[in-house]
């Protein structure tokens, strides 16, 4: 791992000519910027459009259960009690520390230029995302939501209290949440959501019609000025570009501080061509930013449509095609994500957080009857056909470009990962998962991608995670590639690996790396009363390297009971929320290693051994069982794996 000058070293060379000249201009922007800023109160802020977005609902068409859930939720938020991450349960002062890691009990107040602080460096176990997370203003839009629908005054009350704190303890430029032209932009779109709501509970014109000022012109000139490009032009481009797309078309007259609509919206559809595949895959390779993305992309398309505008139908069917592959993907369920992610959504419009993915998965797919997000945002766009993916090898569906394959059987689900490292050239948000399998059985996880963990808060924890070691695609002992280099880079990408169908119920994998080729065959078995796979893995070492063997890792989820046949070793029993299998051991390995679930969950930063350790959301760590299959010297052939389904 690459730290201090190392990283900025690895992180240039990342760049293209043009990129570095970019990054120069940026630099001298923010020198300006520090020494001098505009008169942000030279002009007054308008009304907003009589037809702005956000388009209220009609109050008393109301779901009870929305009625419900935002009772409960603003008694929490009025107590203090604010959830992060859909899990994470914080107990935040009166009024919020905007500086403080409220989850690592650390306080971070400072004076200083957001362009002169590193985000990257915090102090021991702290990380930047629990600071900006409240700065998102996502848990003042669900205050906000249910002072308008329960017309409660005191939440208004509160709500704007809070939002006239921030902008006293936050002044332009100065302090952690000013370090990110993203997190500016979410503030812009939450913001729409709270001016709409607020304005509609009836409190004090006049306070709105001061707050206004203070927080829009200057959030539009960095957002715009500080946005992101190049090898960073990743899914905070597109959040930089909702926020200001939204704050817009909501306020016309802004666009002094920004750039003209029209710009916005034409360098906004380029993003979405390029972010996301032609099959619907997001192209960071992070199944949670493929939800963040799309909700930025789905706000910013209702505000453009709000204007009178029409879009090209490239970028609605792009979008389309998009929630289609959420739907393939994703297992709503027992969810276990792919890639980084930080289990962080852009406006709260379910009815839990804690369920944000599962019930935005549900109005995708309107499973169910409509929900709240159907209420909020009205109906889901309809599916494209025909789908994107390709059927291959009975039940199994391939993305081809993204690279994704799944399997979805009456009790089965895998996901099989055959894609790219990730976008642009430093990867940012990928993980070394080529190859990698993860299976459900009825809905429960038991075979698992390990998750992400934090981003800054445990940087040796968040470089296992991202290995090759912590995923079970086969893999040679003596070299990991490409090299992690430190946060959100890799030293380049890998080759994208290649499939094919061998037969009616068998895939192949390959994955061609410096040192050697690495292959997985998957296998569906149905015959004999059986029901299950056969994962058969195979390291092909290249001319040019000695062959030291390799291994496959398979990580159980947290919770998964193994135990062994006293009389036959390679055969081992599971358990897993009732759900119960066996797990087949091919006696070619030359050694199985077993290291048991060791502790439920853990804090940050984690002291000892590593592995075995997974993430089931970010900033939560747990452990399960961890099984590593080891073949040494030359190989003979293909080494199996075989997971059978138990009845009764």
């Amino acid at each position: 791992m690459m730290h201090g000058w190392g990283w900025y070293w690895h992180r240039l060379r990342a760049m293209k000519p043009d990129e570095i000249r970019q990054r120069v201009a940026q630099k001298l922007r923010q020198r300006v910027d520090m020494r001098r800023l505009p008169d942000f109160d030279a002009a007054p802020i308008p009304s907003a459009r009589s037809e702005a977005w956000p388009r209220l609902p009609v109050r008393a068409t109301a779901p009870s259960d929305l009625l419900e859930a935002l009772r409960s939720d603003r008694d929490e938020l009025m107590a203090g009690r604010w959830l992060a991450f859909g899990h994470l349960r914080l107990k935040v002062d009166h009024p919020p520390e905007w500086f403080k890691d409220y989850a690592a009990k650390r306080s971070l107040p400072t004076g200083r230029s957001g362009f002169r602080l590193n985000h990257r460096q915090l102090p021991r176990g702290a990380d930047i995302k629990l600071v900006w997370e409240l700065s998102r203003w996502s848990q003042l839009v669900r205050l906000a939501q249910a002072a308008w629908l329960l017309e409660d005054a005191a939440a208004a009350a509160r709500c704007v209290a809070y939002l006239e704190n921030w902008v006293q303890q936050n002044p332009p430029y100065l302090g952690w949440n000013w370090t990110s032209a993203l997190e500016s932009g979410l503030r812009l779109l939450n913001f729409c959501w709270l001016d709409a709501l607020l304005e509609a509970t009836g409190i004090e014109p006049e306070r709105l019609a001061r707050l206004r000022p203070r927080i829009l012109p200057s959030h539009l000139w960095y957002t715009w000025r500080h946005r992101s490009f190049g090898s960073s032009a990743n899914n905070h481009l597109l959040g930089e570009l909702a926020g200001l797309i939204t704050a817009t078309a909501r306020w016309p007259d802004l666009v002094r501080w920004a750039a003209p609509f029209d710009e916005l919206v034409r360098q906004w559809q380029g993003e979405v061509m390029a972010q996301f595949a032609a099959d619907g895959g997001n192209r960071e390779q992070a199944l949670n930013y493929q939800l963040f993305s799309w909700e930025l992309c789905w706000h910013a398309r209702n505000a453009i449509l709000a204007t009178g505008q029409l879009l090209p139908p490239e970028i609605e069917h792009r979008l389309r095609r998009a929630a289609d592959f959420f739907v393939a993907v994703q297992v709503p369920e027992d969810r276990w994500d792919y890639g980084d992610s930080d289990s962080a959504t852009v406006t709260p419009l379910g009815l839990s957080e804690a369920d944000a993915t599962g019930e935005w998965y549900r109005w995708f797919s309107e499973s169910s009857q409509p929900g709240a997000i159907h209420w909020w945002l009205g109906p889901p766009p309809s599916p494209v056909e025909p789908a994107a993916c390709i059927t291959a090898a009975g039940d199994w569906l391939v993305f081809p470009e993204s690279g994704q394959a799944v399997c979805w059987t009456d009790d089965w689900q895998l996901r099989w990962d055959l894609s790219p490292l990730g976008y642009l050239s430093t990867a940012a948000h990928g993980h070394l998962d080529a190859l990698h399998l993860s299976l459900w059985l009825r809905r429960v996880a038991l075979i698992i991608d390990p998750g992400t963990g934090a981003y800054y808060g445990d940087t040796r924890l968040r470089a296992w995670l991202a290995s090759a070691a912590a995923h079970n695609g086969p893999r040679a002992q003596q070299s990991d590639f490409p090299r992690r280099l430190g946060p959100f880079l890799w030293e380049r990408q890998h080759r994208a690996p290649r499939w094919k169908v061998l037969d009616a119920v068998t895939m192949a994998g390959d994955l061609d790396l410096p040192h050697g080729t690495a292959s997985r065959h998957i296998r569906r078995i149905t015959s004999d009363g059986r029901d299950g796979w056969e994962i058969d893995d195979l390291f092909t070492p290249s001319q040019r390297s000695p062959s030291e063997g390799f291994s496959v890792s398979w990580q159980f989820a947290p919770g998964t009971l193994l135990q062994a046949d006293p009389t036959t070793p390679t055969l081992v029993t599971g358990e897993r929320h009732g759900v119960r299998f066996t797990l087949g051991i091919d006696a070619a390995w030359t050694r199985i290693q077993w290291i048991p679930e060791t502790i439920a969950s853990v804090g940050f930063p984690v002291e000892g051994d590593l592995e075995g350790l997974c993430s089931p959301a970010f900033r939560r760590i747990q452990s399960g069982p961890l099984l590593i299959l080891n073949a040494r010297g030359a190989n003979p052939g293909r080494y199996r794996t075989t997971l059978l389904a138990v009845r009764g």
